[in-house]
């Protein structure tokens, strides 16, 4: 019995060693967190300016990281592009939407937020709606790092209506039409534009679209191509050229027709040069 009783309380002591957290929803820093979001809605950058450390690390759902000032131009870009802005209320109860504050053992402090963004598009003009969780971690008053965690489309969605509004989207789009020439097969070109697009996938990450369509025949090929910039395209052409499909490629196909659509650099103008290419700027509409 007395070994029991020397072994519960070795357990109990353990027990009480072990790393813990306290979490907390009416304190002063979830307070700070639910007049930051009230800010937000009155589109008020000055709040933000003081709450969030000039040494502040900001990191996006893509993982992408920004510094105090990167992380300001991101809200005053938000208040551009959207009217109404706002969301639920937090009351504490735990029902919905929420905010807690949790200070671990080792004294770091972090503030969680989970609600719903809600606003109308001024260059789309749709009402928007959709989740979000948000995390703030303080040192003092001063809020040190934010990690976002929620789906960016409706973001980027009104990111690319408002380029098109302006008409500063950099992304180019590439439209190729092909005979196929003779000896070769619908399932022969089948085959090799699988070798292509997987070729594509393992060196190109900003090449974000890459398609290829036959005609019922066989004879005829359309590629759509898809880029974020000039500066992608040029690299693009510089891996197709060097790889090892070029070869088999100008044997296979011959162009009919190129088509490079966008705001293109001069330099990609001089990279395609020794091409058939005719350049169409934008006048309307969006690239996704």
């Amino acid at each position: 019995m007395k070994k029991l009783f020397i072994y519960s309380v070795a357990l109990l002591m353990c027990a009480c060693q072990q790393p813990y957290a306290e979490v907390t929803t009416n304190d002063k820093k979830s307070e700070t967190i639910k007049t930051l979001f009230e800010k937000v809605g009155e589109e008020n950058i000055d709040y933000l300016k003081e709450i969030f450390s000039d040494s502040m690390e900001f990191v996006d759902p893509a993982g992408n990281k920004l510094n105090k000032s990167g992380f300001i131009s991101a809200v005053e870009n938000l208040y551009d592009m959207f009217d109404d802005i706002s969301v639920l209320e937090m009351n504490g109860d735990a029902l919905g939407s929420e905010v807690e504050t949790v200070t671990y053992s080792n004294g770091i402090v972090w503030t969680n937020i989970w609600n719903t963004f809600s606003a109308k598009g001024k260059y789309t003009g749709q009402n928007v709606s959709f989740p979000f969780h948000l995390s703030y971690q303080w040192a003092g008053d001063k809020i040190i790092k934010e990690v976002q965690f929620f789906d960016t489309s409706v973001f980027q969605k009104e990111m690319n209506a408002k380029a098109a509004a302006n008409n500063t989207s950099p992304k180019v789009v590439i439209t190729i039409d092909m005979a196929v020439n003779s000896g070769y097969s619908k399932e022969d070109v089948k085959a090799f534009t699988k070798n292509l697009n997987q070729f594509i996938r393992d060196n190109e990450p900003n090449t974000y679209d890459y398609s290829y369509f036959i005609s019922e025949d066989g004879k005829r090929v359309t590629l759509i191509e898809k880029f974020r910039s000039s500066e992608d395209f040029i690299f693009h052409a510089d891996k197709f050229e060097n790889g090892p499909n070029i070869e088999t490629f100008m044997k296979m196909f011959a162009f009919k027709s190129l088509v490079v659509a966008g705001n293109v650099s001069q330099q990609l103008k001089e990279r395609v040069k020794n091409y058939p290419a005719e350049f169409r700027g934008n006048i309307g509409g969006w690239i996704y």
